[in-house]
């Protein structure tokens, strides 16, 4: 079994929620969100514990926090590696992320004191340290590719949408996962980029015996009329998933 800690559960615009962000077994960051530090700390989670960073794509509401959090790693975490796993490019896109947010001192210590290994997904079986994890690619928007995964915690699956329409990645990841941590942001704009409370309705018909954990969420999303289905708060832990 697995735990999950919820760091926060919104989407991009936050409706009386954080951005989503959550720890699995309080090693794997799962979405380096604008406020993941504070909710680390909050959630008594130590920076100098987590072994992983996965990111599913790169909008600014799943990885904002990261020269916040790379500054709080240098303070608290030097020895040992620290894994960061994400879409193709994903060194070259947090080097920008420093050099815009002005810290080229943070960027160059990070360098010289941190050993951080960057791991761009291929959609295989994939070891990050001591995660292994297999990225599956899902339909989000069309100028950037986003990722599902599923992680393996000791022969219990994982399964994670990323931020997703309904698509054939989905779908995949869904069949493959224990339990779906899964979006779902409520209706949007045309095209859609996300997934709303029919369409986890859809999946769950397709899926029925794979429990779903709502994140990302809209204002007012009721998916009580779903089978097990769980929407957890912000900073709550759900243990034993």
């Amino acid at each position: 079994m697995a735990s999950l800690t919820f760091l926060g559960t919104g989407n991009f615009l936050a409706p009386g929620r954080y951005w989503n962000s959550f720890v699995i077994d309080g090693t794997v960051l799962v979405e380096p969100s604008p406020t993941a530090l504070p909710h680390l700390r909050r959630c008594r989670v130590p920076v100098e514990d987590l072994d992983a960073i996965v990111i599913s794509h790169f909008h600014a509401d799943h990885t904002f926090g990261w020269p916040f959090l790379l500054l709080e790693l240098l303070l608290r975490r030097q020895g040992r590696p620290l894994f960061v796993v994400g879409p193709p490019d994903v060194e070259d896109f947090l080097a920008d992320m420093l050099r815009l947010a002005g810290v080229p001192d943070i960027a160059n210590a990070s360098r010289e004191l941190l050993d951080l290994r960057y791991v761009e997904v291929d959609g295989s079986w994939q070891e990050a340290g001591l995660l292994r994890f297999r990225a599956v690619e899902v339909d989000h928007v069309a100028h950037l590719r986003c990722f599902g995964y599923v992680f393996d915690r000791g022969g219990r699956i994982v399964g994670y949408s990323g931020d997703t329409r309904p698509c054939t990645g989905l779908d995949e990841l869904a069949g493959a996962s224990d339990v779906l941590v899964l979006e779902c942001n409520g209706p949007h704009p045309p095209p859609p980029a996300h997934m709303d409370v029919e369409s986890v309705s859809a999946l769950r018909a397709r899926f029925p015996r794979v429990p779903f954990v709502l994140t990302h969420l809209g204002p007012e999303i009721d998916a009580s009329g779903i089978p097990d289905v769980t929407v957890p708060e912000d900073f709550q832990t759900l243990a034993d998933v």
